[in-house]
């Protein structure tokens, strides 16, 4: 399975890298952003988690018991990646529901536009 499975893998790959510089700020307050990044990266584990009980449910169909190197050895066919594609596509829209329902009484206007810009990237991905 390794790192396709992962939302941060996914994520990363499909957003452009910003590592110069501070990181982006969305509130005034830097405890939200830190909690914002906290939430963003355990919903990456719970996502990557995801993949790993669909795999081991897939090898678990085919017989009773996969060794750790089956499920490490994994390899997602084109029709279950985009099944998972499609999961985490959901998985994103409910994580980020009230942001995008509520966002412009989240983030104060002088930081609106990054904000935006990062709505449309996840949107895009």
């Amino acid at each position: 399975m390794g790192r396709s499975g992962s939302l941060v893998w996914l994520w990363r790959s499909e957003m452009k890298r910003r590592n110069v510089g501070e990181r982006p700020t969305f509130f005034d307050d830097p405890a939200a952003d830190q909690l914002m990044a906290l939430f963003m990266a355990m919903s990456a584990e719970l996502s990557t988690l995801y993949d790993r009980v669909d795999t081991l449910e897939r090898l678990l169909g085919d017989k009773d018991v996969v060794s750790r190197d089956e499920v490490e050895d994994y390899r997602p066919g084109a029709e279950v990646e985009q099944e998972r594609r499609a999961r985490r596509e959901q998985y994103i829209k409910r994580l980020f529901r009230v942001i995008r329902e509520d966002g412009d009484k989240l983030v104060p206007h002088d930081k609106m536009e990054r904000y935006q810009a990062l709505q449309d990237e996840l949107k895009n991905s």
